[in-house]
């Protein structure tokens, strides 16, 4: 471990060196940043020892420049918003994206553009278009709150073990809605060995199934309602009315319902608490009880720790293509406090700093955590060559061109949204009819829209 931290070190301060003085805040400035520490449990790991290098190498780069760095707060996106309003902000943090919105809402942070001229080294066309459109609300012409940092969109996670014994063939990125239910339905196996598509298969003793599928509306589900042509609001943001409720979005939904209670190719609600009573999801899905699950990357990192855990049973594949290619990006990104466009040395080494951030050579330690992809485009091209798991790696970082923005990035009030179409999923998994939930959930997010 010391010595990857003196590697990244002399890397990183070597990059820095390329750059011209004149980029820098030259009056001595103390630059307040957070989002650069670990929890405790984590202290000396690579990511600690990452964020360590981008300090110490930042700050002996630009004498002038201390970085007081300030651990991330419980709750911390009430805390900061707490802050702000107080005047006591840090200058510099990761912000996860569900904050975006009312950070630019409340004028809070700083529109990036205007680092531009001060740090011209600092470019927008460093970062993946689809995940740099999160701090763009306005479109690729206007303002840019704050620059990704990492991301990771959603994928299928496979046994290639569960494949291999049922003679399936592992899927490929073009599978289609079709392909994937005859895949899950060839997958999930009764007490006689019999498959789903089998007339005498038994759905009462189903001792292997096809796929999880939650109630997670937005994190797991959202992907498949875009596949289906559908969407869940209107651009914006004004109503769910023709959206949640459409023709395509009721298939899609419908066909989620029909994989755990027609088809039984995924494990009703009681079933998979059943299952997880006494172990991780992650042990389950490596032994093969269940074949696939659609998660982020930072699942690697959970899998890897499982006693059970064999690389040859770890695969990742992108949703099902269907009328459209889609997934959902999560992310989080460096912003800066609004407050600095008054304080020129305080201004520039923040531009400076997250130039740095996002630079190739302090981005290149992602591959090393695996929690999540780097949205420095060189770089993520680049990181299936460095990573532990080079080819689950590409397959992240080929699904970011068909990545959609959570719609927490979007509407500030999201939040009060997301939990009710949970409920709306978690009763209609439970066997209530789809449309009068659907159109019940309708009518309850309707109300509270007309309040914001």
């Amino acid at each position: 471990m010391f010595q990857i931290k003196h590697l990244l070190k002399a890397a990183l301060i070597s990059s820095l060196a390329l750059v011209p003085l004149g980029v820098f805040a030259q009056d001595a400035t103390t630059l307040t940043v957070v989002g650069v520490t670990v929890p405790p449990e984590e202290i000396g790991t690579p990511l600690d020892l990452a964020y360590q290098a981008l300090v110490s190498s930042f700050e002996e780069a630009n004498s002038n420049v201390t970085i007081n760095v300030v651990e991330q707060p419980p709750e911390f996106e009430t805390q900061i918003m707490i802050d702000l309003a107080a005047g006591t902000a840090p200058d510099v943090w990761r912000a996860g994206q569900a904050l975006l919105p009312e950070l630019i809402e409340g004028g809070y942070i700083l529109d990036v553009r205007q680092c531009l001229d001060i740090t011209p080294t600092l470019t927008m066309d460093r970062f993946i278009p689809s995940i740099l459109a999160i701090h763009q609300p306005e479109g690729p012409e206007g303002p840019v709150y704050g620059v990704p940092n990492g991301f990771t969109p959603m994928v299928f996670y496979y046994n290639p073990e569960v494949f291999a014994n049922a003679g399936v063939e592992v899927p490929t990125s073009d599978w289609t809605v079709e392909d994937f239910l005859h895949t899950t339905q060839m997958l999930t196996i009764d007490s006689q060995g019999r498959n789903a598509m089998d007339p005498d298969f038994d759905p009462e003793s189903i001792e292997q199934y096809g796929v999880r599928v939650r109630k997670f509306f937005i994190l797991e589900n959202l992907a498949w309602v875009w596949a289906f042509g559908g969407d869940i609001i209107s651009e914006d943001g004004t109503t769910v009315d023709g959206y949640l409720n459409s023709p395509e979005t009721i298939e899609a939904i419908t066909f989620l319902r029909d994989l755990v209670l027609e088809n039984h190719v995924a494990p009703p609600p009681n079933a998979l608490d059943q299952m997880i009573q006494e172990r991780s999801f992650p042990s389950v899905f490596l032994d093969g009880q269940v074949a696939m699950y659609p998660r982020g990357q930072w699942e690697m990192v959970g899998l890897q720790n499982q006693e059970n855990y064999d690389p040859g049973r770890v695969a990742v594949v992108g949703y099902p293509v269907g009328v459209n290619d889609a997934t959902i990006a999560f992310e989080d990104g460096w912003v800066i406090n609004s407050a600095l466009a008054d304080d020129p040395a305080k201004l520039a080494a923040a531009c400076s700093f997250i130039d740095f951030a996002t630079s190739p050579v302090f981005q290149d330690s992602k591959a090393l955590t695996g929690l999540e992809i780097s949205a420095n485009q060189a770089v993520a091209d680049q990181a299936a060559e460095v990573s532990q798991w080079p080819e689950v790696q590409a397959v992240f970082v080929s699904e970011a061109d068909d990545a959609r923005p959570d719609p927490n990035t979007r509407f500030s009030f999201f939040a009060i949204v997301e939990p009710r179409l949970d409920l709306m999923m978690e009763n209609i998994l439970a066997g209530a009819d789809v449309t009068e939930e659907v159109n019940l959930a309708v009518e309850e997010i309707n109300r509270e829209l007309s309040r914001q």
